[in-house]
């Protein structure tokens, strides 16, 4: 061990004080106090007796207070205490003799305070009695006490200024000490920052460590050392070396290190030691950081490519993402560290020396343990890999790889029950990344997983004997072995033969040999290990592929690298088995080669340059590795381990066979070292037949031989390694073929093994630790030391004994001292001279010039002798102070040179600048002259052009003064004329609301008895009444009266014979009778519009198409002169319409006169349509085809009797509106149109009755290819046949036989068709629904042969519905639908979006289907045709119009072609436009806000007004979507009703079973239904039935408005038919229609550039307006709002100040 065990093996020290030491004031006494290192072997004990029979170190080492600063207290010299700890006993005798010396001893204590025994004071005030104190090393000032960055830098370099150094350090967060070129790394097991709250590792630390030249300046770092190597490799290329320091540059042999030609770049390594869980593998994460951060380039470059060829992340990303990911699946939990490396690495990042850059890395790995996959000692863990799987994995993950049961399922996992933790969880994520930035895809991910979860799956599985005591698989783990089979893709009959039986090959023939249990979980745990070990290699030769660049210029570049060595460190436990002995090996070895490049390649350096050295032993650790791996012609532990698995016996047996060889071998007597021993080797004194102990560099190891022999040769039998070969897995085959190569390749490294006994564990961790060594001997070292502060991993404590161990067996005293005795710098001959040859004089440099003159000239004029430097061979050695004093010299003497020449060149440079001096003032001369010249020149033009601003100025003033006075001009004429006419800018309507307006304020004023302002308005209303009159437009009533005045006017002037009177009169009456013409009356215009109606049905009739386009024309103008003449003349709108519909019913085209005749011929043309077809008399068909679409057109003509109840409750409310509003004449209009429309019901109902029952078939038939008929009797079966001919057609059009394909194509069409006559489930639930309903309403109207008939068409509905459902399959269940919704916004209480289970019981079926030819259609088309004016009732279908509807949706496209192709060139091509909808997911819904039915309404309002949402989805408890809830329901339903917000739950509010939508429906549908249902958001579902978005109907409005944009740019017709078409391409017909006439009319209108665009007012005239003033109450404001249905306006004084809305109400 070093000599600097303790202080007092330094020698005695003075009595004095020495130079130096710290001195420090007692504040109370005032007296110098001088602080010690306290050392606890000098402790006696209360008795005055040294403590003997210990152990000396173990009490140094065991010593909390070990070299802490104390201080004497006083002296026990009076207490008659001796130096060697004797009492000297005083008898009565001599008592008084003794107090006579007394006074004379106390003055020499005095003196000599510091010698002797004595009690001292720790700093925690702790008293101790010492024997001498002479004996413990004073602490040096201020070095012992500010904690220095470099220990070489102290005055006094022992164990105990070290110790105390790395304490000061240590309690102050300072973890890292330099020890010259050694890094002093201590764990402090938490996270430090700086004083401004930085991580010490961030990246402005990072560049602060590469921003200088040297590092004098900053703190010892990780950072530093790293910095140091990758200078040291880009130098060694580009900058030639001066001095050399000997800290970073250790030659081997020669000049040059070995490996290393001339120019080329010298490698470095970064060697990192240190016990385990001293923070090896953080220091390593750190180190690549930081190269990865000073290479990376700002510049974006292509990544690498991934073994697949795909385009990965960065190559520092990737070298950075390879260490989590080897620490997922190489470390594991101990019981001295929490992230302990169970394998060895060896990391080669290249660099580019031109460009500085990462151009590429290469891992090796060693000695993975695998004894830990199978068996984990208590309160140790498996690898991490397992435990992130359980954490982080999703449980669909998890039930794939049978991992849902957790890790106390599993037997290798020690069948405990292990809490997910969040870092587990996390690592997993950061294992995920890593694996997809070394380009790794989401499929191999997976199968990796899967083979770790085969690996688990392998440990559970168990065997028990048979009655022939053969192994075999027990029953209950067969389900394992069957998973771990599947995972991996092997065939579980091979895998079982291949544990449970053994080939063995005897002359050619194959025996198999049945197993014991033993043998079979033997081999059990080899597969699991062999499987393991094979992901392992398989991750590492994968991260290699990915991070290997070949040179780009050819090998023009010059590569390096810097090699990062994290290797498991030196372990010992209360069991150490054969994982320990070869980590334990591996740590020699590493020792070793400190040894050597510290040591012995130093001193030997100095015995091959001659220099006088006086050298220093060492821990020489040479005869530890040749006792374990053999040499100097002796047998090592390894190799007789190796020789112990030859011969007959069990494990067992053979294991006490090797350890008693052992013995034989290398001991002698029990516990002790014989000269005839090794004295490495310790024979112990109990278990000795079990155990043995090795003396390691870092103390003693008892080994336990257990296992040693069955570990060294693995069971792993050739059945087993051929098993990766016959995966089904691709991946997997590939990652088994990685046991057989790399077992490959380490047998070619060692030709001189036996093939007949097989290569063992150990001679491959032999071969690579060999092959590790000799990379490291190839670069230049830099070597961090880890140290452990404390065996409790606990932070802030610094356990010095601990510490003081490490630093020991580390050699780190001896380090030091060879820093600080040798010669740290050194330089070539010529070198040196060159530089320093400047120090000479003239007279010095005459005669022979050489480095043996400029060495003794410079040695007298520093007055420095041979110890400060010595010339060697071909180097000169000197040390640092010497070298720092010659480069200050060389600098002053370069500084000197440099003044005299400054002083030379400063003379030279006032001549010139004398020169300059005078061309420069004449030059200025000159420049005077012109200045002056310029100058005046540009005043005269500045005055010139302020002349013709100022004229500017006035001409522009007097002109803005006209156009002022002719504004102000007209201002006074218009407030003039406001003055004459307060209603002067208003039109007669607004003067009639207006008056409207006022005449309530009039009422209310004479209620309240105020007629002051009763009085007031009533003279308002006079003069409203006054300017009414003056504004009435001319209507041909009211020119009717001008006639009839005028007319008794000149009949008066004719009676009384006044000429001149009549004369004007007469003009004036031919004037207002010409007028007639303009003005035609009501009746005239009724019968042009009647006139047209006819010549429009003629048309139709005569299939004159383009006149009917003109008639139609006719008709609507006709139809526009109308309500303008009614509305001038106040005739109720309502009622025109309603006689509008009256004619328009009452019109009899092609001799059908009513709804029902019209079916009813529909009908027989659609039967006629169908048999053409299955007769395939296709030409036949497509004339009957056009014939029953120019039927279907006549729809519009005769509204049926769903239609006409419609307009009968319609009339019915507009004229209780009117009766309400006192409004009676248009009541009484109204009344008269409700009689007809009546008259008209009962009519069309009488015909319905009349229509004879058609008999509906109970199944339909088709007519296959060959001939054969096939019938249908449900969809199901329907549905089935198209599937299975549509099979048929792929397949004829795969083998090209398109004739066929053909056919198939019109039997697939056939049997579409039949999808109207087959209804589905929900379909006949509707109707059912739709009957029932109709049913009740004729019961309660008492219409009950109605009702009977009702009911017998629910009877056969039902029965078809139960028929339905035998043959259909069972509906997928609404949890399975919850699983496959994606993620959505989840409001208060949900975590994942609702889906939409049987929406057949809870919303509409979906709106579209896809038909062939792939356009999408409704799956229940609405009733539709080319125009669309009838108001008609939604909601109501019947038989005859699914049949009709799917008839005229199939043939759009032929019916488009064929008017295209007529001389009234229909816009067909507009049609095709419109109809091109695109579909809801085009819009991109928004994410649902989702909330439960139990949340409340408050938390959903403050969840909506936190997103700022207007609606949100409710689930139910059972996943499904049960509700929707908008801002307006909170109002309408919450606020207006006085509810509690708080206590109001959901499902209370909502709008339940909601409307959904498909992402594939059409946009126009969409919105259509919003409009017809007056809904503002519709639900998103995907195929699945999972809700993905809400859709807003601004987003189908804007959709719309866009279309019909687009349109008019392509065309001139009006805005009226494209509106018509868009309508009939969506299939719109009755209330949806109307819907979206009133809807988009006026926008489409306005986009067309009608001349009179909508206004707002005419918008919504007629609409009652939601006012409140800022004194309302909110519930007020809302109740009015939910009674409206708007937004308030917020009036104060009849000035509009805000809106509250209802989104305003939410918050």
């Amino acid at each position: 061990m070093s000599q600097y065990k303790t202080p007092s093996k330094r020698g005695s020290v003075k009595k004095e004080a020495p130079k130096g030491r710290a001195k420090a004031v007692d504040l109370v006494t005032g007296k110098t106090v001088v602080e010690y290192f306290f050392d606890p072997t000098l402790v006696i004990d209360d008795a005055n007796k040294s403590k003997k029979g210990q152990n000396p170190n173990d009490i140094l080492l065991n010593s909390k207070h070990l070299f802490v600063p104390c201080k004497i207290i006083k002296s026990l010299k009076e207490d008659g205490t001796s130096n060697n700890g004797s009492n000297n006993s005083n008898t009565g005798n001599n008592k008084k003799k003794n107090k006579g010396k007394k006074k004379r001893q106390s003055m020499e204590d005095a003196s000599d305070v510091n010698s002797g025994p004595a009690l001292v004071k720790t700093a925690d005030g702790t008293l101790y009695k010492v024997k001498a104190v002479h004996q413990m090393a004073a602490l040096t000032a201020p070095d012992d006490y500010i904690g220095m960055k470099d220990v070489l830098h102290l005055a006094n370099v022992s164990e105990a200024s070290l110790l105390h150094t790395l304490r000061v350090r240590y309690k102050r967060d300072d973890i890292y000490t330099s020890a010259g070129p050694i890094l002093i790394s201590i764990n402090p097991y938490k996270l430090i920052k700086k004083f401004d709250g930085e991580s010490l590792y961030s990246d402005d630390i990072m560049m602060s460590y590469r921003s200088g030249d040297t590092f004098t300046d900053e703190e010892p770092h990780l950072f530093q050392a790293a910095d140091r190597a990758y200078t040291h490799l880009m130098d060694s290329v580009h900058i030639v070396p001066h001095l050399e320091d000997d800290d970073h540059d250790v030659m081997v042999d020669g000049d040059a290190p070995l490996g290393q030609a001339p120019g080329e770049p010298r490698n470095q390594s970064i060697i990192i030691s240190g016990e385990s869980g001293a923070g090896k593998t953080e220091a390593t994460k750190y180190i690549m950081k930081y190269l990865a951060r000073i290479t990376k380039k700002k510049d974006v470059h292509e990544g690498l490519r991934s073994p697949d060829g795909k385009i990965a992340s960065s190559l520092e990303d990737r070298v950075l993402s390879s260490n989590p990911l080897l620490e997922s699946f190489g470390n594991a939990q101990t019981l001295r560290n929490d992230n302990s490396s169970r394998f060895g690495k060896f990391i080669h990042i290249n660099f580019s020396t031109d460009s500085g850059a990462i151009v590429g890395a290469r891992i090796s790995n060693y000695l993975l343990e695998k004894t830990r996959i199978t068996t984990q000692i208590d309160g140790e863990r498996n690898y991490h890999i397992f435990y992130q799987l359980l954490a982080g994995a999703g449980a669909e993950t998890l039930e794939k790889l049978g991992m849902d049961g957790g890790a106390s399922t599993f037997r290798y996992l020690g069948s405990k029950t292990v809490e997910k933790s969040e870092k587990d969880a996390s690592d997993f994520a950061e294992t995920l990344d890593c694996l997809a930035r070394i380009g790794l895809a989401t499929g191999d991910q997976q199968t990796v997983f899967a083979l770790a979860a085969a690996v688990l799956h392998l440990g559970n599985v168990t065997f028990e004997q048979d009655e022939e005591h053969v192994a075999k698989v027990c029953e209950d783990t067969l389900p394992s072995l069957q998973k771990a089979c599947e995972l991996m893709g092997l065939e579980q009959e091979a895998v079982t033969e291949a544990i449970l039986t053994k080939n063995l090959s005897i002359n050619g023939k194959t025996i198999k040999k049945p197993s014991t249990v033993a043998m079979a979980e033997d081999k059990r745990d080899a597969f699991a290990k062999m499987t393991y070990s094979c992901i392992f290699l398989w991750l590492v030769k994968s991260i290699n592929q990915t991070l290997t660049v070949a040179a780009k210029n050819n090998g023009e570049t010059k590569v390096g690298f810097i090699g990062v060595l994290d290797i498991y460190g030196f372990e010992t436990f209360e069991v150490n088995g054969y994982e320990q002995l070869l980590i334990n090996y591996c740590n020699e070895k590493l020792q070793r080669h400190f040894n050597r490049h510290l040591f012995e390649v130093e001193q030997n350096l100095y015995s091959s340059e001659g220099v006088d050295w006086t050298y220093i032993t060492f821990n020489d650790n040479r005869p530890c590795l040749e006792l374990i791996e053999g040499g100097s012609g002796t047998v090592g532990i390894l190799n007789t381990l190796d020789d112990s698995y030859a011969g007959m016996g069990t494990s067992a047996e053979k294991d006490v066979k090797f350890v008693n060889q052992l013995h034989k071998l290398f001991g002698s007597g029990t516990g002790t070292k014989k000269k005839d021993g090794h004295k490495y080797f310790v024979t112990p004194k109990f278990g000795n037949d079990r155990q043995f102990i090795i003396v390691h560099y870092a103390g003693e190891v008892r080994y336990t031989v257990d296992g040693f022999v069955e570990r060294n040769m693995e069971s792993l039998t050739n059945e087993l390694k051929d098993l990766g070969a016959s995966s089904t897995v691709e991946l997997a085959k590939s990652v088994f073929s990685c046991a057989t190569s790399d077992q490959e390749v380490t047998q070619k490294n060692d030709t001189r093994r036996s093939s007949i006994r097989g290569f063992s564990v150990a001679s491959q961790f032999k071969l690579s630790l060999q092959a590790l060594v000799e990379d490291l001997e190839r670069t230049q070292p830099h070597y961090i030391r880890c140290i452990k502060p404390n065996l409790r991993k606990a932070p802030n404590s610094f356990a010095a004994g601990d510490i003081l161990k490490q630093l020991r067996y580390s050699g780190m005293m001896e380090a030091i001292r060879i820093r600080r005795e040798g010669y740290a710098l050194r330089e070539d001959h010529q070198s040196f001279y060159n530089r320093f040859s400047v120090l000479l004089g003239p007279a010095e440099i005459e005669g022979e010039a050489g480095i043996e003159q400029l060495v003794n000239v410079l040695s007298k004029r520093l007055n420095v002798t041979d110890a400060d430097w010595q010339i060697g061979h071909s180097k000169i050695f000197l040390r640092h102070d010497l070298s720092d004093k010659l480069e200050r010299l060389a600098a002053l003497r370069v500084h000197t040179a440099a003044r005299t020449i400054s002083r030379f060149g400063k003379f030279v440079l006032h001549r010139r600048l004398s020169k300059l001096l005078v061309a420069w003032a004449r030059f200025r001369l000159v420049m005077l002259k012109k200045y002056k010249r310029v100058r005046a020149a540009t005043k005269i033009a500045s005055f010139h052009r302020s002349r013709m601003e100022v004229q500017r100025y006035r001409a522009d003033r007097k002109s803005v003064i006209t156009v002022q006075s002719l504004q102000r001009r007209r201002v006074a004429i218009q407030r003039a004329r406001k003055i004459r006419d307060p209603y002067c800018d208003m039109t007669y309507q607004d003067i009639k609301d207006l008056l409207e307006t006022e005449k309530p304020k009039l009422d209310e004023a004479v209620n309240a008895k105020d007629f002051k302002k009763a009085a007031k308005l009533e003279a308002k209303i006079d003069e409203i009444n006054k300017a009414l009159d003056e504004r009435e437009p001319m209507t041909r009533k009211k020119l009717e009266g001008l006639i009839e005045k005028c007319q008794s006017s000149l009949d008066d002037a004719l009676k009384r014979k006044s000429y001149t009177e009549a004369g004007p009169l007469q003009e004036e009456l031919d004037a207002l009778i010409a007028q007639r013409k303009d003005l035609p009356t009501q009746e005239e215009l009724k019968e042009a519009v009647k006139t047209a109606e006819a010549n429009l049905a003629e048309a139709v009739k005569n299939r004159d198409f383009a006149g009917a386009a003109s008639s139609q024309t006719a008709l609507d103008e006709a139809k526009a002169k109308y309500a303008i003449a009614k509305e001038a003349e106040g005739a109720d709108d309502e009622g025109g319409e309603a006689e509008a519909e009256e004619e328009k019913q009452g019109v009899a085209i092609d001799g059908i006169e009513s709804r029902a005749d019209l079916e009813k011929e529909i009908g027989k043309m659609q039967a006629d349509v169908d048999d053409a077809i299955a007769k395939k008399d296709f030409k036949g068909a497509s004339a009957l085809q056009a014939s029953l679409d120019e039927r279907l057109k006549l729809r519009v003509f005769f509204p049926s009797v769903e239609e006409l109840e419609e307009q009968v409750s319609e009339t019915k409310k507009k004229m209780d509106q009117c009766i309400s509003n006192k409004d009676f004449t248009g009541a009484e209009t109204l009344h008269a149109d409700l009689e007809k429309i009546e008259k008209l019901l009962e009519a069309e109902k009488a015909k319905e009755a009349e229509k004879p029952a058609v008999a509906t078939p109970s199944s339909f038939s088709v007519t296959l290819i060959d001939g054969e008929t096939k019938e249908f009797d449900s969809r199901h079966d329907l549905e089935e046949a198209i599937k299975e001919t549509k099979t048929k057609q792929n397949d004829a059009v795969a083998a090209k036989e398109f004739k066929k394909a053909e056919a198939i194509q019109t039997l697939i069409e056939s049997m579409e068709k039949l999808r109207t006559n087959l209804p589905t489930i929900d379909d006949l639930k509707n109707d059912i629904k739709k009957k029932q309903a109709e049913m009740k309403k004729a019961v309660e109207e008492k219409r009950f042969s109605d009702a009977e008939a009702l009911d017998k068409e629910i009877t056969e509905l039902e029965t078809k519905l139960s028929k339905e459902k035998e043959k259909a399959p069972e509906p997928v269940a609404p949890e399975v639908l919850a699983s496959k919704s994606p993620n959505v916004s989840s409001g208060p209480s949900l975590k994942s979006a609702p889906t939409v289970g049987n929406r057949s019981q809870t919303t509409k079926p979906r709106m579209s289907a896809t038909l062939v030819g792939g356009a999408k259609v409704p799956k229940t088309p609405p009733r539709g045709s080319l125009v669309v004016t009838a108001k008609t009732p939604s909601g109501r279908k019947d038989a005859s119009d699914d049949v009709s509807d799917t008839v005229s949706v199939k043939s759009f496209k032929s019916r488009a072609s064929k008017v295209s192709k007529g001389p009234a060139k229909t816009p067909s091509k507009k049609l095709d436009t419109m109809a091109e909808s695109r579909p809801v997911s085009k819009l991109r819904p928004k994410k649902p806000l989702i909330s439960s039915t139990d949340d409340s309404v408050l938390a959903i309002t403050q969840m909506l007004a936190s997103k700022r949402g207007d609606a949100s989805l409710i689930v139910s408890n059972e996943g499904g979507l049960a509700g929707i809830i908008t801002d307006t329901d909170i109002t309408r339903r919450l606020v207006a009703k006085n509810l509690n917000a708080a206590s109001t739950s959901a499902s209370a509010v909502m709008t339940p079973n909601p409307t959904c939508v498909s992402t594939t429906d059409s946009a126009i549908d969409a919105m259509s239904t919003m409009v017809e249902n007056h809904f503002r958001h519709l639900p998103v579902v995907d195929e699945q039935g999972g809700v993905v978005g809400l859709l807003d109907i601004a987003k189908c409005l804007n959709d719309a408005i866009s279309k019909l944009e687009k349109s008019q740019s392509k065309t001139d017709d009006s805005a009226q038919v494209a509106l018509q078409q868009a309508v009939m391409a969506q299939g719109a017909q009755g209330a949806q229609a109307a819907a979206l006439h009133a809807l988009l009319g006026p926008l489409m209108a306005q986009a067309f550039g009608n001349q009179s665009a909508p206004t707002l007012r005419s918008l919504l005239a007629g609409k009652p307006g939601t006012i409140v003033t800022p004194e309302t109450s909110v519930r007020d404001a809302g109740m009015l709002m939910a009674e409206r249905r708007k937004a308030a306006l917020v009036v104060d004084n009849g000035e509009m100040v805000g809106i509250f809305g209802f989104k305003d109400m939410m918050t």
